[in-house]
């Protein structure tokens, strides 16, 4: 196995250093071309990637001078969803070049009713205002709401999984609705779950979904449903409220959903999808079952859940590449390029993830290729709460 860690294509910090002309009005900063975007973000509810895209993203335009850095809340530690941090960005970022609207964070909170109201309302401003000219939809199901051109302004899907499959966008480099632009990380979760499949070959794979069917493109069941047909394993699901606003019955159905998956002795892998139902602190003494069942597992959301028990994951923990990329699309868009002239294909930088404490406990050694290839190596179990 060679080294994982794909290289970005694009040093997207230093393009926007490129960003230059004379500006239409004197009161705003060279590298808005004469623009201000005036921003409202889109989230069917907190997840923690969208916290990092979001806060990443702003990061590299205020770094560029594209947000205005007085006074801003912008730092290492920035949630867009914690109370009053959107507020105070809206604050600091008037009179920049990116500016967030005034009441411009609709969050659905994981409530269908809230995500198609939260949906409804702002369209509706959109198209009866004139004080939005930018969207950022964070996560798949924001993706699938806004991915809708007759809004007529450009609309950003960050942080989506398999955009293609989940009918966000068509297939390509580039976009082939007008106004809209998805990061695309070309074959990411296909990738890893062969790279799973390859070490372990797998006869039955565990997995574990939201019972909404909206959510499970964002949990990669498109990528495994295509690889059980072509690599010729089954697929064990157990199914319940894993994202959920209420974390206790998130969490309690995921723990539910383990233990049913480790009875089973049919299952001998599991892979396990994104989901608040997953405890951030606690996840060892949910998949516990597994461990004792010698069940290797996969996460799909990355270091963290290795560090807590999961046996290994490929991650992109700090998103700074990704909003590298999304500041580089804005900065064109500034320059007066159209979203569906920019390149959606973003090559992030993955590191392994490998818990070897884990691996002792289900008596699996791995190879000296697979040692090789780890970036981040856990002797210990994070046990948590």
């Amino acid at each position: 196995m060679n080294k994982i860690f794909l290289s970005s294509v694009l040093l997207a910090s230093g393009l926007l250093l490129n960003v230059t002309g004379a500006a239409a009005d004197p009161s705003l900063p060279d590298q808005c071309q004469g623009r201000t975007l005036k921003v409202a973000t889109f989230q069917a509810g907190s997840y923690v990637d969208f916290q990092k895209v979001f806060r990443q993203t702003a990061r590299a335009l205020q770094q560029a001078g594209l947000i205005k850095a007085e006074g801003s809340p912008l730092n290492a530690d920035y949630k867009v969803d914690a109370e009053g941090a959107y507020a105070a960005l809206v604050k600091s970022s008037r009179g920049g070049c990116v500016e967030f609207v005034e009441n411009g964070f609709y969050d659905g909170k994981w409530v269908a009713s809230d995500i198609d109201r939260k949906e409804r309302d702002l369209k509706a401003r959109i198209r009866d205002t004139d004080d939005i000219s930018m969207v950022w939809a964070l996560g798949t199901i924001a993706g699938q709401r806004f991915a809708d051109s007759s809004l007529g302004i450009p609309v950003l899907v960050m942080t989506t999984t398999d955009a293609e499959n989940s009918g966000i966008i068509g297939r390509g480099e580039f976009s082939d609705r007008p106004n809209i632009h998805v990061q695309k990380e070309v074959d990411r979760y296909a990738s890893e779950l062969r790279m799973f499949y390859n070490v372990f070959r797998f006869f039955n794979l565990g997995v574990i979904l939201d019972d909404d069917p909206e959510n499970l493109a964002g949990q990669a069941w498109p990528a495994i449903e295509r690889l059980s047909e072509e690599l010729g394993f089954d697929v064990t699901a157990c199914r319940g409220p894993v994202i959920d606003e209420d974390l206790s019955k998130a969490q309690t159905a995921f723990t539910q959903c383990v233990r049913e998956l480790a009875a089973n002795e049919d299952v001998d892998a599991v892979y396990l999808p994104v989901g608040n139902g997953a405890s951030p602190d606690g996840l060892y003494a949910q998949i516990k079952p597994l461990i004792d069942r010698k069940i290797p597992t996969f996460s799909q959301s990355g270091e963290n859940e290795v560090r807590m028990g999961a046996l290994m994951a490929l991650s992109t923990s700090d998103f700074v590449d990704s909003g590298n990329f999304e500041a580089y699309v804005i900065a064109e868009i500034l320059k007066g390029k159209k979203p569906e002239e920019i390149s959606q294909y973003y090559y992030a930088p993955l590191s392994l993830c490998l818990n070897l404490e884990t691996a002792r406990r289900i008596g699996w050694k791995p190879d000296f290729e697979m040692l090789i290839a780890v970036d981040s190596v856990f002797q210990d179990i994070a046990t948590g709460k």
